[in-house]
C-alpha cells in the first residue's frame, strides 16, 4: 500500500470516528453549554495524554520548535466550535450551517495549493467537486441567505480547512506534541468561562462527555496521521466518509428521517463514486502528480 492510500484509510478512520462523537454528543449538548461539553472532550484529551505518556515520557508532550505555529493551530479547533454556536444562537438554519460547510474538502484543495504548494490535478478537483455536489443531496438542502448569515458557517468550515492544512506543515513535530497543543490551547481559552457556564452532569452525561474526550483523542490522532503520510489534497475527499455514517446511522436509530430518501440515495451514491475514484488513481505513485 502506497503512502496516499494509506492517507485515505486515516482519514476514513477519522471521518466514522468524527461521525460517532456527532452521535454521542447530540444528547448532551441539549442540556449543558456547548462550550462546557468542548471543555471536557479536551480535558478529557488532556488528561488521557498525562495519564499515559505524562509520567514515563513527559517532554515527548510539549517539546515543539514551533510552539506559537502549535497554539495558532489549536485556537483553530476553538474557532471551529465557537462559530458554529454563535451561528446557531444568531438563529442560522442547521441545515444551512452544513452546506457551507461541506465546501471544507474543497477549500482544503485551495489552502493546500496556496499555502503548501501542492500540485492537485484537475480529476482531483472534479472529484472532490463530485463528492461536495454528493453531500447537498444527501443533507436536506439549507437556506443561502445574505452574506451575514453565511459568515459564521464559512468561518467553521475554514478553520477546519486551516487545521488540516497547518497539520501537514507539521507533520517533522512528534504527533504527541501535536495533539497536546491541540487540546492545550482549547482548554487554556474556555477555562476562565467555566465558572459561569458550569452545570453538574449527572453521573451518565459525565460518562458521556468523556467518551467524547477519549474518541475526540483517537479522532484527532487519526487526522494526523493522514495528514504526515501523503499530501492532504489527496485524503480530503474522504472527510464525505463522515455523511454516510451519520446517515446510516441516524436513520436506522430512528434520530432523522431523510427529506427525500432518493436524493440522499443519489447523493451517496455520487459520493462512493468520488471516493472509488481518487483510491484507483492513487495507485499511481504521488511523486508522479505531485
Amino acid at each position: 500500500m502506497n503512502d496516499a492510500r494509506r492517507a485515505m484509510l486515516f482519514m476514513t478512520g477519522f471521518a466514522v470516528v468524527w461521525a460517532v462523537i456527532e452521535l454521542m454528543a447530540g444528547g448532551v449538548l441539549r442540556r449543558y453549554s456547548p462550550y462546557q461539553v468542548v471543555w471536557t472532550r479536551y480535558a478529557v484529551h488532556l488528561l488521557l495524554m498525562l495519564a499515559i505518556w505524562g509520567w514515563r515520557e513527559p517532554r515527548r508532550l510539549w517539546r515543539t520548535a514551533r510552539p506559537a505555529w502549535q497554539l495558532s493551530r489549536s485556537l483553530l479547533m476553538f474557532g471551529m466550535p465557537a462559530s458554529w454556536v454563535v451561528a446557531v444562537h444568531s438563529g442560522v438554519p442547521m441545515a444551512t450551517i452544513m452546506t457551507v460547510f461541506w465546501f471544507s474538502p474543497l477549500a482544503i484543495l485551495a489552502l493546500a495549493a496556496a499555502l503548501l504548494r501542492e500540485r492537485i490535478p484537475a480529476w482531483l478537483w472534479a472529484a472532490t467537486a463530485l463528492a461536495c455536489a454528493g453531500a447537498f443531496l444527501a443533507h436536506e438542502p439549507g437556506r443561502l441567505g445574505s452574506a451575514a448569515e453565511l459568515l459564521l458557517p464559512a468561518g467553521m468550515g475554514l478553520c477546519f480547512s486551516l487545521y488540516v492544512v497547518m497539520t501537514r506543515s507539521l507533520r517533522g513535530e512528534d504527533v504527541l506534541a501535536n495533539l497536546f497543543y491541540t487540546a492545550l490551547g482549547v482548554f487554556l481559552v474556555l477555562t476562565p468561562a467555566m465558572g459561569s457556564l458550569w452545570v453538574r452532569p449527572t453521573p451518565f452525561d459525565a460518562l458521556v462527555m468523556a467518551a467524547v474526550g477519549a474518541f475526540g483523542f483517537v479522532a484527532l490522532w487519526l487526522l494526523d496521521r493522514a495528514c504526515a503520510a501523503a499530501p492532504v489534497s489527496l485524503s480530503a475527499p474522504f472527510n464525505f466518509v463522515q455523511i454516510a455514517v451519520f446517515s446510516s446511522v441516524a436513520v436506522l436509530g430512528g434520530l432523522v428521517h431523510l427529506h427525500s430518501p432518493r436524493l440522499a440515495a443519489a447523493g451517496l451514491l455520487l459520493i462512493a463514486a468520488a471516493l472509488i475514484w481518487v483510491w484507483l488513481r492513487a495507485a499511481l505513485p504521488v511523486s508522479k502528480e505531485y
